[in-house]
Parts: C-alpha cells; sequence; structure tokens
C-alpha cells in the first residue's frame, strides 16, 4: 500500500539526489528517509533510485513515477483545500427556505436563537420562493430545509420532516362575490367553483384528486374544480371572481389583501423538511429546535 511520507520523501529525494538534503527536508533521519524510499520500491516492484557511495541518480521508473505522484500531490492538495473551504462554509451556513407568500419570521427567530447556542458562528440564510421554485431548490440541494404546507411534502426518498405550527384555514372569497354580504359563512360558498394551486411535480389529475380529497374533509361539493398552475395564479383567480380558495391565516394575501376570509374551523399543518443524509448538524437541530417551539418548549429544546 502507497505511504504519503513515502511519497513526499521520494518526490523530495528526486529533486536534491542527496538523502542528507532530503532528510533536513522532511526533518528525519537518513535512515528513515532509506526506509520509506525502500518500502516504496517494494510497493511499485521497481527501484526508483542509482545508490552508490558517491552518487544518487533516478532510473527511468523513478522519472515516470515522479511525473505521476508530482500530479497527484499537486491534485491531493488543491482538493483537499476545496473540500476544507466546502466544509467551512458548510457548517457556518443553514441555508432555510419558505413560501415566499408566509408570514413566518416571528416563529423561526426563536429556533435561531436557540441554534446559536449550539453553533455561535452559523450563519442563517433566509430565502422566499414561490411553490415550484420551493421543491425546485430543496430537491437539487440548493436549501438546507424548507418550510412549507403539508399537502405541498416534497417526494423523495430520504426526507424528513417535523412540525412547525398549525395555522387556521380561511376560505377566501372576492369581495364582489355576489354572496359576499352581512352574516354570510362558509356554508355560502359549499358549491362555488374551487380553487387549487397545482405542486411541484405533480401531474394534472394528481392536483384534481388532492382537491376532491380537500373538498371532502371540508365538506365542499363545487360546481367545478380550477386548476391553478401555482399558487400566485391561484390568488389571482379567486381575486377575479373565479372561485373560492381555500388559505391560511399565515398567508400574506390572506392577511393583507381586499378578498374576504372566512373562518373554517379546521387547521393546516405547517412542517419543515430535510434530507436524512444532510451533513450539516445544524439542519437537523435547527428542525429540532422549530418542533420544540410547537411542542410548548420555552426555550425551544427538546
Amino acid at each position: 500500500m502507497l505511504n504519503e511520507m513515502a511519497i513526499r520523501c521520494f518526490l523530495s529525494l528526486a529533486n536534491t539526489l542527496n538523502f542528507t538534503e532530503t532528510a533536513k527536508n522532511m526533518y528525519m533521519t537518513q535512515q528513515s528517509v532509506s526506509k520509506y524510499i525502500a518500502k516504496l520500491e517494494e510497493s511499485l516492484g521497481f527501484k526508483l533510485f542509482i545508490r552508490t557511495h558517491h552518487y544518487v541518480a533516478i532510473t527511468k521508473a523513478g522519472e515516470n513515477f515522479y511525473e505521476l505522484f508530482s500530479k497527484f500531490m499537486a491534485d491531493y492538495a488543491r482538493v483537499t483545500e476545496e473540500t476544507r473551504r466546502y466544509y467551512s462554509d458548510m457548517y457556518n451556513t443553514i441555508r432555510i427556505g419558505y413560501l415566499e407568500m408566509l408570514e413566518i419570521t416571528s416563529q423561526l427567530s426563536g429556533a435561531l436563537k436557540v441554534l446559536k447556542d449550539d453553533f455561535p458562528d452559523i450563519r442563517p440564510v433566509g430565502e422566499k420562493h414561490p411553490q415550484h421554485e420551493l421543491i425546485e431548490l430543496f430537491m437539487n440541494r440548493k436549501l438546507d430545509l424548507i418550510i412549507t404546507y403539508r399537502e405541498f411534502a416534497p417526494r423523495a426518498t430520504g426526507v424528513k420532516k417535523a412540525k412547525v405550527l398549525e395555522t387556521p384555514l380561511v376560505l377566501l372569497v372576492s369581495p364582489d362575490h355576489p354572496k359576499v354580504r352581512e352574516g354570510a359563512t362558509v356554508a355560502d360558498f359549499k358549491g362555488d367553483p374551487f380553487i387549487k394551486a397545482a405542486a411541484s411535480h405533480e401531474t394534472g389529475t394528481e392536483t384534481r384528486n388532492r382537491a376532491l380529497r380537500q373538498c371532502r374533509e371540508l365538506g365542499f361539493t363545487p360546481s367545478e374544480i380550477i386548476i391553478a398552475p401555482n399558487i400566485e395564479s391561484a390568488y389571482m383567480a379567486t381575486e377575479l371572481g373565479q372561485g373560492v380558495f381555500v388559505s391560511t391565516m399565515l398567508s400574506r394575501m390572506s392577511l393583507h389583501s381586499e378578498l374576504i376570509c372566512y373562518p373554517i374551523g379546521k387547521n393546516e399543518e405547517l412542517q419543515c423538511f430535510w434530507f436524512e443524509n444532510q451533513e450539516n448538524p445544524a439542519v437537523a437541530k435547527f428542525a429540532s429546535c422549530i418542533e420544540s417551539k410547537y411542542d410548548g418548549g420555552e426555550d425551544g429544546r427538546p
């Protein structure tokens, strides 16, 4: 088996052709240098140097392996440095993505404070994205952890999840809808066209089935199912009066738009997702902090 120190001794001796100078350069004895060279020659099966009482000369085999090992050690140093920088950046950063429509900054701040107790140098990077982009970035490992609704859970092997919180579901209706009046309730709109946003990597049939499943859970009997390509389009369709849309009170559109909100009386679960084989230990720890916050821990610790 090749030994790194033996290779370093060989390269030094090939440059100096002097055992005394090589021993000095390597901070070892001449006897140790000789042993490393002998072991390397034995491993390779070739004589690398011709030794006499008057000089040391490199053989043809030595020249061939000098070219190979020189390139190897240069590549080894480069890859080692690149890997060191990669892990240094990775261990000091956690990339968190969440739906751009969500207002959850305050919910995350407490968990991040706890995380910094164990990882004081961690630099959290928060990114808001549309739902389809959020999933794409996560699947391509551009985000370490994402936060989205349970129904948009990424479909992949090795994805872990934790509950972030539950938030009330609301029915969103255009203010110009003819049924909007004082005393109106969700029941007045249960037969209206039902708008559903498609999820990433989902077929139209899968989205429709998901919409029908939600309608059954809520007791809705819509006259038709309208599939919007994304959440933003779903809100737009609702504003234009094309149908009704179920969202949550964490949505900026629910909180700040002109849409009318009717409480449904049920909750939706917000979850965080990360890959089990994620190498950065801060990711799983952050998920644990979030879940502990949800479970009622005062400081977010398990």
